[in-house]
């Protein structure tokens, strides 16, 4: 049946072919054609070029290449910023330059708001921080020699706590936002350099200064005054280079086996124009009114203004200034927000850039206190050295590509290892260890006022 019906299909349809047929014939030339036989296999046809060529393409190249190129840069961005800027001042000059910065500043704090709303951020700055391991050299023990006998000298009797140093006494800390993380605002003694379970040397602690950016955090390091030695180092060409006085840049060899912190210095020497007095030679003359901090041949050290709480004295050994006082005598400054050049050598208000700051304290009892954080006003960061303890503090450099604080540990076989005070610091610790071109400080143990 199926056959049959197929067959019964054929015959149907042939009528229709017929005269498709007969009307294509009547269209054609009356012409014999010759018929080629058909070829065995797939029928070859012309290959298609394809456009790899087009605007459209080369648009979206562009525009991929330059978002390389951007995310490149701005992982290096702290790298290169340095040289950027000293190209911007040379092009546009010192003003212009100033007001770019500004203007990447204020970008740079509406970024961060932006990621720290989206992602969050780590509001505590040592939670990263690794222990270290280090040598401590045991101190030898002081002799004390007792008469044996019944007559003594009249007069109060002398115990052994008279002959014990009293212990670093910390300065008082208090946060300043309500909700405190764990450890604000509370000292902490591990893994710093030299500390031991029975005397504690330096202690860290941080402190959030600003409501408004809670991922803002001041780390402060304290430091006993008695057992360490405040030096001064300017670069092969800050402060003085200008003027043709050059610094030596590097820290001496015989200082290395004692190294305890380095911290970065102040702005350039051209940049306000504070001044700078280390080793015998004047980098930049001292002017009265100005935030300064001297150290004496014995080791003490000296914080206030320039010309009003102390000028230069023959027992100084080095001074450097820079800006305004932070806090001035347990208060802090009003002229935290002043505008115009009181924070620099040009007419911007550099006062409210929100960037990394740096900044050296004394507390009411001349300890110091070395700080620095992130995404910082003046202002802020004079409130966080307060709440810290200074009773004086002064601002150091400012921008992330020159804020460090280096620790060093001594290491069994006499090498020294140097951490940073914060991971989030973007210099090599080690920088300390080379040659530098702009000055710095640095701390070395010194026992010889430890009583």
């Amino acid at each position: 049946m199926i056959r049959r019906w197929a067959f019964r299909l054929d015959e149907l349809m042939q009528p229709a072919a017929v005269a498709a047929g007969a009307n294509a014939l009547e269209s054609v030339p009356t012409e014999p054609v010759a018929v080629q036989p058909a070829a065995a296999g797939p029928v070859a046809t012309a290959p298609v070029k394809r456009r790899w060529f087009s605007w459209k393409r080369l648009i979206l190249a562009s525009f991929f290449v330059l978002f390389l190129l951007a995310g490149a840069a701005y992982s290096q961005k702290d790298r290169i910023a340095p040289q950027a800027a000293d190209l911007s001042r040379t092009v546009i000059g010192d003003e212009n330059t100033a007001r770019l910065e500004g203007w990447v500043f204020k970008v740079e704090d509406r970024v961060d708001q932006w990621k720290y709303q989206v992602f969050g951020a780590e509001e505590n700055p040592f939670d990263v921080k690794p222990f270290q391991v280090q040598f401590v050299p045991r101190i030898p023990a002081k002799q004390v020699v007792f008469f044996i006998g019944a007559a003594r000298p009249s007069g109060p009797e002398v115990s052994l706590d008279a002959f014990v140093p009293v212990p670093f006494k910390l300065p008082e800390a208090h946060a300043l936002l309500s909700d405190p993380q764990p450890g604000e605002a509370t000292w902490a003694t591990t893994a710093l350099p030299r500390n031991t379970p029975g005397e504690t040397l330096m202690a860290k602690t941080f402190i959030r200064p600003d409501k408004s950016r809670p991922y803002a955090s001041v780390g402060v390091l304290a430091v006993d005054k008695r057992r360490v030695h405040l030096k001064m180092v300017a670069g092969t060409a800050e402060p003085g280079g200008e003027r043709g006085v050059k610094g030596s840049g590097v820290i001496p060899k015989e200082d290395l086996g004692e190294l305890l912190v380095a911290f970065n210095g102040g702005f350039k020497g051209p940049h306000g124009g504070y001044g700078m007095v280390a080793n015998g030679k004047t980098y930049w003359p001292m002017r009265a009114g100005l935030a300064t901090v001297c150290v004496q041949k014995d080791g003490a050290v000296r914080m206030g203004q320039y010309g009003r709480d102390f000028s230069w004295e023959e027992s100084f050994e080095a001074c450097r200034q820079n800006v305004i006082l932070l806090v001035d005598q347990g208060e802090v400054s009003r002229r935290t927000t002043e505008g115009n050049d009181t924070w620099g050598y040009v007419n911007v208000n550099s006062a409210e850039f929100i960037t990394w700051r740096s900044a050296l304290g004394v507390t009411k009892d001349g300890d110091l206190l070395i700080a620095s954080g992130n995404s910082l006003s003046a202002d802020t960061l004079a409130r966080a050295l307060h709440a810290g303890g200074a009773y004086y503090a002064m601002q150091l450099d400012i921008n992330a590509p020159y804020i460090i604080t280096s620790l060093f540990y001594q290491q069994p076989d006499g090498a020294v290892k140097a951490e940073k005070f914060m991971e989030s610091m973007a210099p090599s610790a080690g920088n300390f260890l080379g040659t530098r071109d702009r000055d710095f400080f640095y701390l070395v143990l010194d026992d010889s006022r430890f009583r």
